[in-house]
Formats: structure tokens, sequence, C-alpha cells
């Protein structure tokens, strides 16, 4: 039996949101970004009367009022924006017992087995309608018979659209579209492929597998094969939950950061976030630690480690402070601070002082999860509350799968 999958993307769904928490904003340029104050003002994203004005992700909100001086910026409200995506969810899984989320506002949907419901553009067009009318947002799908497909399916027409990828129209449909919209293609593999000649994903589904293999190794045996829609990826049950490869977090701090203490600080406030998201998703220790830095010139510069198995905040925040005072002391204006860890093993083994900082980083969550996150802190956060609450102002702690 051929598989039937649907990729479901909704659409401009954090500005939607917006409109949706404040009706009278439906029809104006809506951006949701941070405190422009407190130099958090990044747009995250913008709604299509935003994108008209040239308003998109990854702009500052001052760059955005200067191009749209009309544009309401609101900032992220993550906690309701994750229950708008659990309405369209259980939408979803009323259809299929196959519904793996990609990200927020993205869908796979399995609906193989689904055909009393009616044709697979039956299904789609009837998700659409019911997503619309129920919790008042649109979305975008691809049907197909595979992931890769579905997903550049979804992207084909926004907003509110359905886009039908068969084994029979893959080529014309497909193939005819740039390199970068494969699904796959980063940056820096696109560059490489244009380098070579290959502009289109057709070009990528035609060209010598043997030379793919040897410049991009499994990489690029995925792309050749996916091009040529050779791609067997099932779709998860809804009851599986797979346990991320990696856990980050970054900020930008109100202030560049110079003094050797807020750094200290700024990175004990990001361990113990993401020492959080460890306990939360179940993770007993780490093996690496990764940190990420932006100068005040916008230059990043990363660093990574291997330490013993820990999930201690005070483990990780040292070797982050380690790390950083190592290789990065020359920078003295510190815009953005992060820290990622993985190498994650659900067995593995604690010395006794770690085990011991990590049950009193669990007992500190419990406590922060029942009485607030200002119930418990640490002696040092008092010397700068700035800087110690960067994290709790209501910014997305991030949980990369990469």
């Amino acid at each position: 039996m051929e598989r039937v999958i649907l990729h479901c993307d909704l659409n401009n769904f954090y500005a939607s949101c917006e409109c949706l928490i404040d009706p009278t904003l439906k029809g104006k340029p809506v951006a949701v970004g941070g405190r422009e104050e407190e130099r958090h003002g990044v747009v995250v994203a913008a709604n299509y009367e935003a994108k008209k004005f040239g308003v998109k992700c990854g702009v500052t909100t001052f760059q955005a009022k200067k191009l749209c001086p009309e544009i309401v910026i609101r900032q992220p409200k993550f906690e309701i924006y994750n229950k708008f995506s659990r309405q369209v969810r259980e939408i979803y899984e009323e259809y299929s017992d196959r519904v793996e989320p990609f990200s927020i506002d993205e869908c796979y949907v399995d609906i193989t087995e689904s055909k009393n419901f009616g044709t697979p553009k039956q299904i789609a067009d009837r998700l659409r309608e019911r997503v619309k009318s129920e919790v008042g947002l649109t979305i975008s799908v691809g049907v197909s018979f595979n992931k890769t497909f579905a997903k550049i399916g979804s992207d084909l027409k926004k907003p509110d659209a359905t886009t039908v990828i068969t084994k029979e129209n893959f080529k014309q449909i497909v193939w005819p579209l740039p390199i970068g919209e494969m699904f796959g293609v980063g940056r820096k593999t696109k560059e490489k492929l244009l380098k070579v000649g290959i502009n289109t994903i057709g070009d990528l589904a035609n060209f010598d597998k043997k030379y793919l293999i040897k410049e991009f190794g499994k990489v690029g045996e995925e792309l050749s094969n996916k091009a040529n829609g050779l791609d067997d990826e099932e779709v998860n049950l809804t009851s599986f939950q797979q346990a991320p490869k990696s856990i980050g977090n970054s900020t930008t701090f109100y202030k560049d950061l110079s003094d050797r203490k807020e750094i200290e600080l700024g990175f004990c406030v990001i361990a113990e976030s993401v020492v959080r998201r460890m306990i939360k998703n179940n993770i007993k220790t780490c093996k690496t630690v990764s940190i990420v830095v932006r100068d005040g010139k916008l230059k990043f510069y990363q660093k990574q480690c291997q330490i013993l198995p820990s999930r201690s905040s005070q483990e990780i925040s040292k070797t982050a402070i380690k790390l950083f005072f190592d290789n990065f002391s020359q920078i003295s204006d510190v815009r953005l601070l992060g820290i990622s860890v993985s190498g994650f093993d659900e067995d593995g083994q604690l010395s006794l002082f770690s085990k011991q900082e990590g049950d009193i980083d669990e007992v500190v969550y419990q406590i922060r999860n029942k009485f607030g996150a200002g119930s418990i802190v640490r002696a040092n956060a008092l010397t700068n509350k700035k800087i110690a609450s960067a994290l709790d102002r209501g910014q997305l702690d991030k949980n990369s799968k990469d």
C-alpha cells in the first residue's frame, strides 16, 4: 500500500496567534520580537502585511519600525503559542494515530490508513477548514508519498492551500525548484552544490551519485535519494516521544558585558535553564558542553569540550566559564552568551560529587515549579538582577535536535 503523508504548516503562526489574542490587530502589520530597550529587539516572526514592507525574521525591531512605521510589535508569549499548537494537533489526531510534530507550527501526519475520511486531498482540505473554523488559524498542507515531498509541497502555496505531489507528477513540480528549496540543503551545502552546477532539485536528482557520496558522504547519498523520491522515513506514532540530541539556550543581554563577574553570572543563569530542560526531558547526564559568544560587532565564536557525565548546573557553568576565558578572554564586549549540551547517556554513572550537585538542581527545579522562578535564587544573582533574570522574561528555552 502506497503511503500518504501530509505536512501541515501553520501560516505566520506567531503573528497570527497575536491577532487571535488581540482581534484589533487583524489586517494590520504585526511582528513578534523582543524588547528593543533591553537589546532583545530582534523580529522572530512577521505577518504577511508586515512582510510587504520588507520586515522579515532576523531584522531588529528598530529596522522593522523604519521599514513600516505602522507596525505593531508584540513580545513573545510562548505558553499561549504552545496552547494553540496543541489545539491544532488535537484536530490532526482525530484523523491518524501517526502525528509527528516537526516544530511548534509544523506536523507530519500519516493518513495511509485514513481512507474512511475521504481522499488524501479531501482530508487535507478538511483539516484546513477545521483549523480555520475551530482555532482561527490557517495551514498550508503538502500531500505526498514521502516526508520530503510533503514538506516541499506545504511550502509551495501559502497561505491556506493544499498541494498534492504524486509519483506521477513530482518531476514536473519538484525538479524545477531551486536547489535551496530542497529540504535538508542548508546555506553551506547549497553553496557547494551550486559550484558544481547543481542549480535545481532535478539537477541533484540526476547528478552522479558516486560524486555526491565522495564529496558529501552519507548526506550526499541521502539528498540524491530524496530528490528522486526515495524517502522511506516513517511518521512516528503520536505517543512516540523522541529524546532531543542536544539542549541549549542563549540570551542577548541588556548591555554588553565586560566584567568577569557579570560574564560568570550570565553563564550560571544559562546553565540553570539548560539543566531545567534536561530534568524536564528526563535526561540523566551529558558529556559535551558547547558555548557560543557574540560580541558587540555581532561576530560569533564557538567552542566545546568533553566532561565527565554530569547534570549539574554548577559543573556545566564552570566548564562554560573556563571555555570562555581560555579561548575568548580578548572579547571586551559580550552581547550574547549561549550554552548547549549533548552526548546524552540515560545510563550514565555520576560521581558522588556530581550526583549531590544534580540532586540540588532537581530540588531547585521542583521548588521553582511549585512557587515560581523567583522563589529561590543564587546568592550571586543578587549582584545584578537584570542579568540574573535574563531568561525569566518570557524568552523561549531552545530545545534543539541536531
